[in-house]
């Protein structure tokens, strides 16, 4: 089927355009606004062939495609002309309340807020790791004084110290309100001036309301909060602004009225929370210890495959900005990665049939050098029982020698064959140990593949729709 029949068929089986709010998509997923999830074929969409896997997340359908999601994008996109106009005018249906539905909608949101800036971290962390490859601590090619070294350490650097403004882009984005002045808004929250006044601690008012001093740099859950805020501010100053002013009060009356809203209430309170997170994973190690590791490894890449990695990605990337390190949750996925990694060799060396061969190939070949795991995860993993002991068992083996070992996740860069890489820095015996977590990781889930293998009457269903 070629990408128009494909998309074509795609558009039916979700209930037709009438059913569509928003489309959109990530590395391997085109993602659905659904209007109504009871008229989406969901087993016709499993069926596809060149659908990989099915993920109902409260209204927003994800269809796991792989690295041609954006062919395919671009051609559904020209299917839906009015669409996005549509679904920016349009409220988003209301769902009834429940825990799982709020749940749902923060990790949905916090997806798609970071998953756009993933580039950015992953250049500015590759970045830091030429700088430690280079410097005094791995290869000690080049001093830290060297202008090359400072030009790639604070060009690495901003990278994380200003994520709250790329998050800002995406916050804006998603919340659809204007991303110039969502980065406007960011810039104000780094701005030294705000540093500045914190560092001396004297006590400082927005409009003659107290501010607390809090600094902003590689934060996150601040800017996701103050966007959705501004989103209902802007809407709301559109219907009262004359037509003729709009252009120039709009903007001007919009950052006035949000700076106390961002600095005295949002701000202060996405800092909060972010440190909590921050607290709750450091105390996590506390008390569970090598075991918190192994648990992460183990379970990875079963958060991938239900999205709730994301949130957990922008935790680990605010820990590394702010300590330089991270050591639970980037050092597990990191391990978790060879077990799937092993997984998806085994099954190519021992699955029959042509096209069984074929898949094979390609989505081991995907995670391997393209570090893309939803290949692997839905149309490997998901589908054989067996499989998913062997992943649990070999990640959280490594991940327990990586906890023992106090391995520490430095840069977050490659999530293919080279995820070892980014364990470079601090000691030379901190790659050593994550090199030894890894290949143990990889040895055990390969061997078991191997030994035990996959078994055809061990398939099940990849995600079960909340609908069924």
């Amino acid at each position: 089927m070629n990408k128009k029949e494909l998309a074509t068929s795609i558009i039916e089986k979700v209930g037709g355009a009438d059913n569509i709010e928003f489309v959109t998509h990530c590395i391997t997923r085109l993602r659905f606004r659904i209007k109504d999830m009871n008229k989406v074929d969901v087993d016709s969409l499993k069926a596809t062939s060149d659908v990989m896997g099915v993920v109902d997340k409260g209204g927003q359908l994800q269809l796991i495609i792989g690295p041609a999601v954006q062919e395919l994008f671009s051609e559904v996109s020209s299917q839906l002309p009015n669409t996005e106009v549509a679904a920016g005018e349009e409220e988003p249906k209301k769902k009834d309340f429940s825990l799982k539905g709020i749940g749902n909608t923060i990790m949905d949101v916090v997806g798609a807020c970071i998953a756009p800036m993933l580039p950015i971290l992953t250049a500015a962390g590759l970045i830091k790791l030429i700088v430690a490859l280079l410097g005094p601590t791995m290869l000690n090619v080049l001093p830290e004084t060297n202008d090359l070294m400072r030009l790639l350490t604070f060009v690495g650097d901003a990278g994380f110290y200003f994520f709250p403004m790329y998050v800002a882009y995406g916050a804006a984005k998603k919340f659809n309100t204007s991303i110039p002045l969502s980065l406007f808004i960011a810039g104000i929250l780094l701005h030294p001036t705000l540093f500045q006044i914190v560092e001396e601690g004297q006590a400082f008012s927005v409009y003659g309301i107290p501010m607390k001093l809090t600094t902003y740099s590689s934060s996150f859950i601040s800017m996701i909060m103050i966007c959705w805020a501004m989103s209902y501010l802007e809407k709301g100053l559109r219907k009262v602004i004359p037509t003729a002013l709009k252009s120039m009060l709009l903007p001007l009356l919009t950052v006035l009225i949000m700076l106390p809203i961002a600095l005295c209430i949002l701000g202060p309170v996405g800092a909060f929370v972010g440190d909590g997170l921050a607290v709750a994973i450091t105390k996590l190690h506390e008390v569970l210890g090598p075991i918190a590791v192994g648990l992460v490894a183990a379970l990875w890449p079963l958060l991938i495959a239900t999205g709730m990695h994301q949130a957990l990605i922008a935790v680990g990337v605010t820990q590394i900005a702010t300590q330089g390190f991270e050591s639970i949750m980037f050092v597990g996925a990191s391990i978790g990665n060879y077990a799937l990694i092993a997984i998806s060799l085994a099954y190519l060396i021992k699955i029959k049939g042509a096209e069984n061969k074929a898949y094979a190939s390609s989505s081991a070949v995907t995670l391997i050098l393209g570090g893309i795991s939803e290949p692997v995860l839905f149309g490997i993993l998901l589908r054989y029982k067996r499989s998913i002991i062997y992943l649990l068992a070999s990640g959280f083996a490594g991940g327990l020698i990586a906890g023992l070992l106090s391995v520490k996740y430095y840069f977050f860069g490659a999530t293919n064959i080279l995820a070892f890489l980014s364990f470079a820095g601090g000691e030379s015996s901190n790659m050593t140990y994550a090199i030894i977590a890894c290949a143990v990781t990889f040895v055990i889930a390969f061997v078991m593949s191997m030994i035990f293998g996959f078994g055809e009457d061990d398939a099940v269903v990849e995600i079960e729709s909340e609908n069924k």
